[in-house]
């Protein structure tokens, strides 16, 4: 698979998944540039579940770079839909308060769903989807018809261990494994491995 040609995502369902800093968001931000200079913004949706990480709070958890947004080419007319949103687990003090911020996230989350209508616009990137799973099951989205109907689905989420453990953690990756059981049936499933170290 080309990580430059944007044209290898279209019509296909892909899901995405890595560690923090493994180039998730990076690669779909070269297929999406490639798609608008190809002259199909208008046909795109972006929805954007990075949640806002304070640089000196993603440099005290050791994380610097993750959590990057998905921005598409200005007047490209990509249709942007995205919430400011919590990191639960980085920004929490407890358990409970970080499944109270998740669940917080996700009903913002499905106001964002709402809006997609996806006989006009066919494409759809999602950044960061485990952020809706941490509160959400899976199922729920893959039985979303305007999530199933999409020509073109390109999907990006964390899968790994440096965020740590607790039942939200536990709960993101038995829905994560959900959805990419669904991908690997209904697509492809990309899996990155490399970190990229962050800058200083």
């Amino acid at each position: 698979m080309n990580e430059t040609l944007g044209e290898d995502c279209l019509g296909r369902k892909l899901l995405i998944l890595g560690e923090v800093n493994t180039g998730k968001t990076t690669l779909c931000q070269r297929w999406l540039a490639d798609l608008c200079r190809n002259g199909l913004g208008q046909r795109t949706t972006v929805i954007d579940m990075a949640p806002h990480i304070p640089e000196a709070l993603a440099r005290r958890r050791g994380i610097a770079g993750a959590g990057g947004n998905l921005l598409a080419p200005p007047a490209s007319g990509v249709l942007d839909l995205r919430v400011h949103l919590e990191p639960p687990r980085l920004s929490s003090q407890s358990e409970a308060e970080a499944l109270a911020k998740a669940r917080g996230n996700a009903e913002l989350i499905e106001t964002l769903f709402a809006r997609l209508v996806p006989e006009e616009r066919d494409i759809l990137f999602i950044n960061d989807v485990t952020l809706y799973l941490q509160a959400a099951l899976a199922t729920q989205l893959i039985e979303r018809a305007a999530f199933t109907r999409m020509n073109t689905l390109v999907v990006n989420g964390y899968r790994g261990e440096r965020l740590g453990s607790g039942e939200l953690s536990e709960r993101e990756k038995a829905e994560t494994e959900i959805l990419r059981q669904w991908f690997d049936a209904e697509g492809s499933v990309v899996t990155l491995n490399r970190i990229y170290p962050s800058t200083p």
